[in-house]
């Protein structure tokens, strides 16, 4: 059964969502707040995660940098700010839904989320199976100082953007770092910085701005 959480403070809307969401043969898990959500979302690996934005502990922006990287969500709020809006998408939201919502274009939305979240998972676990693409990873995690599941999402995002396989680009960061590597073992006090060097560092400090 497709299993989705939905993390909302606000009892009656809570209540509202879930009857939706079960009404359609959905599995519900409803939390009051982040702490809970991300928890139940830990623990259950659901298929998605509707999140609301303003909760009582900590932010829906922060948890949904929280989930685990094979759980897709869906932001709800009622700001409609620009910033708000880029936020989320930054963070990689499926869908954004300003409340008060009806309930036709919420399961519409939740339909949608739901099986672009299917192919988000089938392109990770494909892709996990690629040495290249776990070295890269492995890379940009280290430079960046970032998690799995940023470092994931900030290849992807290149990917997309640049319209370029992600297998691709996975060589090309390994080729960054191994010019990175050779100019370390090189550079001594008084060596003047290598211009492949820079463009090295600048190529893999770019993955940094997507995985905000």
């Amino acid at each position: 059964m497709t299993c989705v959480v939905v993390v909302e403070d606000c009892p009656i809307t809570s209540e509202l969502l879930s009857a939706l969401l079960s009404a359609e043969g959905y599995q519900v898990i409803a939390a009051t707040d982040g702490v809970t959500g991300l928890a139940a979302a830990r623990t259950h690996q659901p298929d998605l995660a509707v999140v609301d934005l303003h909760l009582p502990d900590i932010s829906g922006i922060e948890l949904t940098g929280l989930l685990p990287i094979d759980v897709p969500f869906v932001a709800m709020t009622r700001d409609r700010s620009d910033a708000a809006v880029q936020a989320c998408i930054e963070k990689g939201a499926l869908g954004y839904l300003v409340k008060p919502v009806d309930g036709e274009t919420f399961l519409r939305h939740i339909a949608v989320a739901l099986e672009r979240g299917r192919e988000q998972r089938n392109l990770r676990r494909a892709l996990r199976d690629n040495h290249a693409v776990n070295q890269a990873l492995g890379v940009l995690m280290g430079h960046l100082k970032i998690p799995e599941k940023a470092a994931f999402e900030s290849l992807i995002a290149c990917s997309s953007a640049r319209n370029i396989k992600a297998l691709i680009l996975a060589g090309e960061i390994l080729e960054a770092c191994a010019v990175l590597s050779e100019a370390k073992g090189k550079k001594t006090k008084n060596t003047p910085p290598i211009p492949q060097a820079q463009a090295a560092e600048a190529f893999l400090n770019g993955f940094r701005r997507r995985s905000h």
